[in-house]
């Protein structure tokens, strides 16, 4: 599934990793008491702070 991810500074990703928008909320809430950085690329060479995560949006 392609979604767009927006971080609360106005940075969008665009990635395929994720199977389901459940995939991706289930990785988000994750992120209780500590520091949960999550890869959105295959090659794993970009890492986002998922407490900077502002919304996500699934793209056709």
């Amino acid at each position: 599934m392609k979604l767009k991810i927006i971080m609360d500074s106005g940075k969008e990703y665009v990635t395929v990793k994720f199977e389901s928008k459940e995939d991706l909320a289930t990785k988000l809430e994750q992120s209780s008491d500590e520091v949960l950085y999550f890869s959105v690329d295959d090659e794993e060479k970009i890492y986002l702070n998922a407490e900077h995560v502002s919304s996500f949006e699934i793209l056709d």
